[in-house]
C-alpha cells in the first residue's frame, strides 16, 4: 500500500518552528497549533470543503505536499469507537461536548498525528456512526500533525 500524500494550503513550505508544540483548547474539538492538511486524493478534503462553503481559495501555488515518516503513530478515526480510544479531557469540559481529545496527552502517549477519515465516499464502508458531532468543527477529512518531526516534505 502506498503512503498517503497530504496537502497543506496557505504556505509553500513547512516551518516546523511554527504552530508547535500544540496545546489543548478546552472548549473546542481542535488544538491550538499543529499542522493541518488533507490527503491529496481525498474525495472531501479541505479544498473541497472550502469550495463548497465559498470559504477561501485553495491555491496550488500556495501549498505544499508531504508524507509521514514510516514509523509515525497516527490515530485514524472512522467512527466514535476510534475516537473513544484517544485520551480525553474530562466530562463536561466544554459547553458543546461531554469530552474533547486531550491533544497534549496524545503527544505524551507518542501519537504523531490524528486523522479523520469519515466524510469522503472512499470511507462509506467504514462509517459506523455520526462523527459529525463527535468531532464537530472537523468539517472534512483532515489530519492534524502533532509532532513536526514526522513530516517529510515532497
Amino acid at each position: 500500500m502506498q503512503k498517503p500524500i497530504y496537502v497543506h494550503y496557505g504556505s509553500t513550505f513547512f516551518e516546523p518552528s511554527r504552530n508547535f508544540p500544540i496545546s489543548n483548547h478546552r472548549n473546542w474539538s481542535k488544538p491550538f497549533g499543529g499542522l493541518w492538511a488533507s490527503r491529496q486524493d481525498a474525495t472531501f478534503g479541505w479544498k473541497d470543503w472550502c469550495e463548497r462553503e465559498e470559504f477561501r481559495e485553495c491555491d496550488e501555488n500556495n501549498s505544499f505536499k508531504f508524507q509521514l515518516c514510516d514509523n509515525s503513530k497516527v490515530a485514524i478515526i472512522h467512527c466514535m469507537k476510534d475516537l473513544d480510544c484517544l485520551p480525553t479531557i474530562g466530562s463536561n469540559c466544554s459547553i458543546f461536548w461531554n469530552k474533547v481529545i486531550d491533544f497534549e496527552e496524545c503527544v505524551r502517549q507518542g501519537y504523531d498525528a490524528i486523522e479523520l477519515c469519515w466524510y469522503g465516499s472512499e470511507y462509506k464502508d467504514k462509517k459506523a456512526d455520526d462523527m459529525y458531532f463527535g468531532l464537530y468543527g472537523w468539517d472534512c477529512d483532515s489530519i492534524v500533525i502533532l509532532n513536526p518531526s514526522v513530516v517529510v516534505p515532497i
